[in-house]
């Protein structure tokens, strides 16, 4: 196994460790929690910088690369709306666009018998999801639910959560626009 793909392994293992520390109401887990993120996604350049430098792109790699992005930012978007930060619709919308890509690029994979690799779009989305996720999660309340913090965070966590979803929303009609042809020959 690569040095690349053990990295995005790390990702993967970090996703349910993340959850966990968000599970206790207690301010230093939460803070905890936001760090294990921002350090799951700092792993996500360093297995890419790894598999190029190495020469060790893998179909592997190719495939769980994307799957480790998209576990580790649903985990942090579905735990936003446990705390109130986000809206569930909100969520939903990324959800739903990342299952409905993957599916895409998993048939589209198997008509073109070749792994499809992210676009700029993608990668562009993932990068302002993970960015954009890391300030949210810093961002929930340590703890004071008072009306004075819940009306505070809502209007930056809606701006941030906007430019979240106009990034995950354009990269999803860029993968459809790009791959309709395969829609009409299904």
């Amino acid at each position: 196994m690569t040095v690349a793909n053990k990295i995005t392994l790390l990702r993967i293992v970090l996703v349910p460790v993340f959850i966990v520390f968000t599970i206790p109401d207690a301010t230093w887990t939460r803070f905890v929690a936001a760090s294990i993120f921002v350090l799951a996604c700092a792993t996500d350049p360093l297995d890419g910088y790894f598999a190029r430098s190495r020469s060790e792109v893998s179909v592997l790699g190719t495939f769980l690369d994307p799957l480790a992005d998209k576990l580790l930012t649903m985990s942090a978007f579905i735990v936003m709306v446990k705390y109130q930060i986000v809206g569930a619709w909100m969520a939903i919308i990324i959800v739903g666009r990342e299952v409905a890509i993957t599916g895409l690029r998993a048939i589209i994979s198997q008509q073109m018998g070749t792994v499809i690799p992210a676009n700029r779009w993608g990668k562009t989305k993932t990068l302002v999801q993970m960015i954009g996720g890391s300030i949210l999660l810093f961002m929930i309340p340590s703890g004071d639910y008072s009306r004075e913090v819940s009306l505070a965070l809502p209007p930056v966590a809606n701006l941030i959560m906007s430019v979240i979803l106009a990034a995950t929303i354009w990269s999803g009609w860029v993968y459809v626009r790009e791959y309709k042809d395969y829609f009409k020959r299904s």
